[in-house]
């Protein structure tokens, strides 16, 4: 929450100005008052703590104050406790305690820090009771879900919710902008409103997101309608800030994922014409512009692929080859459109490179193996054939299919015990799969 931080004294003071509270504040309280005024927010902890450790702990203004002190400090786990107290006590609901919903934000992010999610799930859920309609804790805690806990609908369900209050904060900010002519207010409104559509787009990024992994482990009926869900995410994320390059190639994947290629490339090119934007704007620095060109430009590549428009698939894979270099995912979706187009030899020249790469996993090897094989294979060179599938499997060894070819090509070879071991091998593997 730096982007917060930044912003935290100018709403403090606003915070300061819109604070009702009760009217016969208590000497203490008024000496607090002063204190904060001059900023000497340690005498502000130490009276408060000497006042509450006399027995006066039942005064909803002093654990506020205190509350206040703790967080110009960011004393963050101090200010929570405050913050509570001051809740539990405040029956007539006088304090504006819920303008300070980024402590329990800022002390549950530093919990997470420090490994303790129990606790940090605590204090998301109590900043809930505070600021019932900031979508920041929601967010939070569906990314606990996702990453931490692995439940797809419950992270989903946090992110959606997390959506639904950012679009009324969204609204909300609006009128208020709407309604004033206050110059300092209206720049405080606009930053308010910024954050809010910042965080709605976010939400829905990470809600579709999640419909797009369930789809994928769905049924063949259920699938379409966890894709359209996503699709009607990104889309109404796109509503609020249609240049979002992000959102245009989630949205993008997902017609991929449908099957439908041309709509995928029309959106891409769409989101070409953002990056341009973005860099002549100033808002997409180069290096990010180009990373993101170069991995939009791989999908669309596999689109025409799988559009059987190879010439045209190679253009675009060439054309993100001069983007990034000899990256391992341009390179193999190169190699793959080359082979299909019946172009073994460059293929071959392709993989090449791949093997070249440092630092590719295992299973990065054994793809280029197994796909220089495939062109052996083509090519009816069965040593070359045999030779790269022997050190696919090194890579690979559990590859039941593997072993199955490479048996096939040990026939072809006459070398009849080394093909029944291999067969052997790959039923050994399926029994052990199933």
């Amino acid at each position: 929450m730096s982007g917060w931080n930044l912003n935290r004294k100018i709403i403090l003071a606003v915070i300061a100005l819109s604070a009702m509270l009760a009217a016969c504040s208590s000497p203490v309280v008024t000496g607090m008052k002063v204190h904060m005024q001059n900023q000497e927010y340690d005498d502000i902890i130490h009276l408060a703590d000497s006042v509450i450790a006399r027995g006066d702990s039942l005064n909803p203004e002093i654990w506020f104050w205190r509350g206040r002190a703790c967080t110009e400090k960011s004393e963050w786990s101090e200010a929570v406790f405050s913050f509570m107290k001051a809740y539990e006590l405040d029956t007539s609901g006088a304090l504006a305690l819920n303008e300070y919903w980024f402590v329990f934000f800022n002390s549950a992010s530093s919990t997470m820090n420090t490994g303790d999610v129990g606790y940090a799930v605590e204090i998301l859920n109590m900043g809930i009771t505070i600021a019932p309609t900031r979508p920041d804790f929601d967010l939070m805690l569906g990314d606990v879900e996702l990453s931490i806990n692995n439940d797809l609908s419950a992270a989903h369900e946090n992110f959606q919710n997390a959506s639904l209050k950012a679009e009324a904060l969204i609204a909300y900010d609006q009128v208020l902008i709407d309604n004033t002519s206050d110059p300092y207010l209206l720049d405080y409104y606009a930053q308010n409103l910024a954050q809010a559509q910042n965080l709605f787009i976010q939400a829905l990024y990470n809600s579709g997101s999640i419909l797009i992994m369930l789809a994928l482990d769905a049924t063949e009926e259920e699938m379409p309608e966890y894709i359209q869900q996503a699709k009607d995410d990104y889309s109404k994320a796109l509503e609020v800030d249609p240049t979002n390059v992000d959102m245009l190639d989630a949205l993008a994947g997902a017609y991929m994922l449908e099957g439908d290629y041309q709509s995928a490339i029309d959106i891409f090119d769409e989101a070409f014409v953002n990056i341009d934007l973005g860099l002549e704007e100033g808002w997409l620095e180069e290096e990010e512009a180009r990373i993101i060109m170069a991995n939009m430009l791989i999908s669309k590549g596999y689109a025409y692929i799988e559009m059987e428009e190879y010439s045209q698939a190679i253009v675009e894979l060439e054309t993100a080859r001069d983007l990034t270099g000899d990256d391992f995912m341009v390179l193999s979706t190169l190699a793959h459109a080359n082979f299909v187009m019946e172009n073994y030899d460059e293929s071959l020249s392709i993989l090449e490179s791949i093997i070249m790469i440092e630092g590719l996993t295992p299973e990065e090897l054994a793809n280029a193996y197994y796909t220089r094989y495939a062109c052996f294979n083509r090519k009816e060179l069965d040593s070359e054939a045999a030779e790269a599938l022997e050190t696919a499997l090194d890579f690979d060894p559990g590859n039941a299919n593997y072993w199955r070819y490479l048996a096939s090509t040990y026939s072809r070879l006459g070398r009849r015990n080394d093909a029944i071991n291999a067969m052997q091998k790959a039923e050994d593997l399926d029994d052990l799969n199933n």
